[in-house]
């Protein structure tokens, strides 16, 4: 819409708020954004948009890693030390987690398959399969398959299907290696064929030269398929009577991303480096550390001859075939232009299942392997592991850039290791950024790190209350890696609402660039086969891969990224107070020990005592001793909550007293069933201010009202909360410390900033309401724009639309150049969109 005067744009305002009022009786909504084009602000990092890679959901195997064949060395069933099978259940061995010194009962999934991804298309009077380690190739690799044949009149088909199914392509070659051992009496005929799901031949090639020597020997063949089938499968078809071994059986599209040997499914590669990534971090998520460190990620594993991978059972519920090796990791990364992040287990299994830690005479042996991994990408041919990487075929060092030392953990055991590995490693490799996993919340015990990496898995409200979070964070310290974000609670599989919140929480990372230095989605990919996460950032199938609409958020922030902010002005409409929910109340401490008594609840005439055995602990180390109940975690944000009371309009009155750490006490209130409500952070931001916030479960988000206000430690305080149907008033020692009304959440969110190599001003506007945004941009101290420009915009006829396999491009965005009228302009912006402006501006 191209409007020339700000008379023409008053009418048109008066004129849609009639519309507006007349049609839903609603008030439209305005605002004005006054961008200083020549107020520079933070650099935008080269880095800021990244890519998170985990081997979850089938994201590698069955996904982006080129191998078709599912269980191709027939290590499958192989099991971690020390654990066991029972049924489909897979039982960690017992260990104790390093914090609790409890043995947590844990198990993941196990397959019942006698050799999972195999059949025979004969009964056993005609042929039987078994797995066995007879004389194996590989003693890395041991397991291989014993096929015995006493029928020669009947054609034997070993067939695997893949990872439901194998997407063959008309006209495509497919690359076949066999590894086989056959005994001196078989007479050899093997013919491999790729078939359709009825069985229909696509593709035939014999493995011929083939030797009944009792020799492991290897062949290669080119299946050229003749049609097109989304669930195709191979055959070896075996000819003759006698005994068989396979080691190996793989087939890989000849046409992988960048024509890579052991390489990647080129869509699915295509779809990631449409995401211009800055970075990808690799190998996880939960993977690097294990259920228990008997199962943690080991990268020296993940080199050389796939063949002779051992692989790992995972996590997640099945076995990594360590085909997506460290070696194809570093290549992905050059291919792609992006700083590789490797992240490195410090001897400490996943804390949110067993949670145990190797002895400390062997954290060295982690530290070790971790330098070993920084050798092999940046090091010389001439140490060791630079010498390894150049005999795999790469003479130059690959572009490491960042080490996060662990995932996930926390805890003093973790503090002290990282200070370790962070001293050895700056030593040696005072280049690369070091990353620790530390929140918003604190960095612990640690002496030093160039950068934390705080993870949020929320629903939309978190994010959309949260865009300014980093706006008050305080500089100097470190800065930010917000490594795994992703808005999965209440989103369906992923809907418009989610993507919307995201960019809204995206636009407060890029306006704080100066702190912010770099973002990743998680989980990355699924196949929709397999969702072991309930809401993923793409999806894929044997034959198809498409994008979510939080994935083209990601996609136009990173085509969209500017060199730097622009100073910027917001005016916007008043937003309205509202009601508390009725809802429980609830006590917490963050990164701090405190004790709570005598709590009560006055509603009216009534005085309602809640009784600490009424109280569930949710996060934190609670218990009860004469009446108090006393939390002793240091761990940021405990929470509990009393279930003998919900409701609205009392007063809360109870005695507290902070016992230790580094900041105060959590009182929650109006939080429904579903964890949604308020807290009061009392003594918070190192004990320097008390603030009403809202809730979403454990995590704390918008700052409602602030003020400085300290409390001190084991000093036990009067502590009242009177909640009114609007109002929130805190009062300690009957003296009123702060009060706040409840106040709706913003819809509109906006960053600014400049492209220096196009000079060109970018405007990004998220409006997440059902009514359009009439917004009037203007742009201070241009001193003229070129008229013709571009809108990039993504929108959704509700917040509840998602893209589908069926309609995989519903939801994306959509470019159209645009006539600006000047500098001082209005622009409606559509309801459920998301909306970049680009324009050519002189300054």
């Amino acid at each position: 819409m191209k409007l020339k005067s700000k008379y023409e744009k008053a009418l048109y305002v008066a004129g849609l708020l009639l519309l507006l009022y007349c049609s839903t009786g609603a008030v439209a909504q305005t605002g004005e954004l006054v961008i200083n084009v020549k107020g520079k602000g933070a650099d935008v990092s080269s880095s800021m948009y990244g890519i998170f890679f985990e081997e979850i959901n089938h994201a590698g195997d069955g996904g982006l890693y080129g191998e078709l064949i599912k269980n191709r060395s027939f290590e499958e069933l192989e099991m971690p030390s020390g654990y066991t099978a029972k049924g489909d259940r897979l039982i960690p061995v017992q260990v104790e987690n390093h914090i609790t010194g409890k043995i947590v009962d844990y198990y993941s999934q196990w397959t019942t398959e006698p050799v999972p991804g195999w059949s025979l298309n004969v009964d056993s009077s005609v042929a039987e399969m078994k797995l066995t380690k007879e004389n194996p190739r590989y003693e890395t690799a041991p397991n291989n398959l014993k096929i015995s044949i006493a029928d020669a009149s009947k054609s034997v088909l070993l067939i695997n299907g893949g990872y439901w199914g194998m997407g063959i392509r008309r006209d495509e070659k497919y690359n076949l290696r066999v590894i086989i051992k056959a005994s001196a009496k078989y007479k050899v005929e093997v013919t491999a064929k790729l078939l359709s799901q009825d069985g229909t031949e696509l593709a035939r090639a014999p493995l011929t030269g083939l030797k009944a020597n009792n020799k492991w020997n290897q062949y290669n063949a080119t299946l050229l398929a003749k049609a097109h089938n989304p669930k195709a499968k191979l055959a070896l078809e075996f000819k003759g009577e006698g005994t068989v071994y396979l080691d190996y059986v793989s087939l890989f599209p000849e046409k992988t991303f960048h024509n890579r040997e052991n390489g990647f499914r080129n869509d699915v590669a295509n779809m990631l480096a449409g995401l211009k990534p800055g970075f990808v971090r690799w190998p996880g998520g939960c993977v690097v550390e294990g259920a228990t460190t008997h199962n943690r990620f080991e990268w020296k594993k993940t080199l050389g001859d796939p063949a002779a991978r051992s692989g790992e059972y995972s996590l997640w519920g099945y076995r990594n075939t360590y085909g997506f090796g460290y070696y194809e990791f570093l290549q992905f990364c050059e291919d792609t232009g992006a700083g590789a992040m490797f992240v490195t287990s410090v001897g400490i299994g996943c804390q949110f299942r067993m949670g145990d830690a190797c002895s400390v005479e062997k954290i060295e042996y982690y530290l070790d392997d971790c330098l070993d991994a920084i050798e092999y990408a940046l090091g010389d041919k001439n140490t060791e592991w630079g010498a390894k990487r150049a005999a795999a075929g790469h003479p130059k060092p690959f572009p490491l850039k960042y080490i996060e030392i662990g995932n996930e953990n926390w805890g003093d055991e973790y503090d002290k290791r990282f200070d370790m590995f962070y001293a050895a490693i700056k030593k040696k490799y005072p280049q690369l950024i070091l990353i620790s996993n530390h929140g918003t919340g604190g960095t612990g015990k640690i002496a030093k790190t160039d950068m934390i990496d705080p993870h949020w898995y929320v629903n939309p409200d978190f994010f959309f209350e949260n865009a300014k979070l980093f706006d008050n964070y305080s500089r100097g310290n470190h800065t930010v890696y917000v490594g795994e974000y992703a808005s999965n609670n209440g989103v369906g599989t992923g809907n418009m609402n989610a993507a919307l919140s995201e960019a809204a929480f995206l636009t407060g990372m890029e306006r704080n660039s100066d702190l912010v230095k770099m973002a990743s989605y998680a989980p990355l990919i699924e196949n929709s086969n397999k969702r072991d996460w309930s809401v993923n950032l793409i999806w894929l199938n044997s034959d198809q891969v498409m994008g979510r609409s939080s994935y083209y958020v990601q996609k136009m922030f990173a085509e969209n990224k500017p060199s730097y902010n622009l100073k910027t002005n917001v005016t916007e409409g008043a937003r309205s107070s509202q009601d508390f929910e009725a809802g429980s109340v609830g006590l917490g401490t963050y990164s701090t020990q405190a004790e709570y008594k005598d709590i009560r609840i006055i509603q009216g005439d009534k005085s309602i005592s809640l009784d600490v055995s009424e109280f569930k602990g949710k996060k934190g180390n609670w218990n009860t001793e004469n009446g108090v109940l006393i939390q002793t975690s240091s761990e940021a944000n405990t929470q509990g909550i009393f279930n003998g009371f919900k409701g609205k309009d009392y007063t809360l009155e109870f005695k507290a007293r902070k016992t230790g750490g580094n900041e105060g006490f959590l009182v929650y209130f109006a939080i429904s069933d579903e964890g949604k409500g308020f807290a009061i952070n009392v003594g918070g931001w190192n004990n320097t201010s008390t603030a009403i916030q809202k809730a979403s479960g454990e995590w704390l988000s918008d700052v409602i009202s602030k003020k400085n206000h300290s409390i001190e430690t084991n000093k036990w305080y009067d502590m009242k909360l009177i909640v009114k149907s609007d109002e929130a008033i805190l009062y300690m020692d009957g003296k009123q410390v702060i009060a706040s009304r409840n106040i709706s959440a913003p819809k509109q969110f906006y960053a600014a900033g400049y492209d220096e190599a196009s000079g060109e001003v970018i405007v990004k506007v998220v409006n997440s309401s059902n009514l359009p945004y009439d917004l009037n941009i203007k742009l201070d101290g241009a001193t003229g724009i070129k008229n013709t420009g571009k809108i990039i915009s993504m929108k959704a006829n509700n917040e509840k639309e998602e893209n589908s396999f069926e309609n995989p491009m519903k939801i994306s965005p959509k470019e159209e150049v645009y006539n600006f009228p000047g500098n001082d302009f209005l622009y409606s912006f559509a309801p459920y969109s998301f909306t970049i402006v680009r324009m050519k501006a002189d300054k």
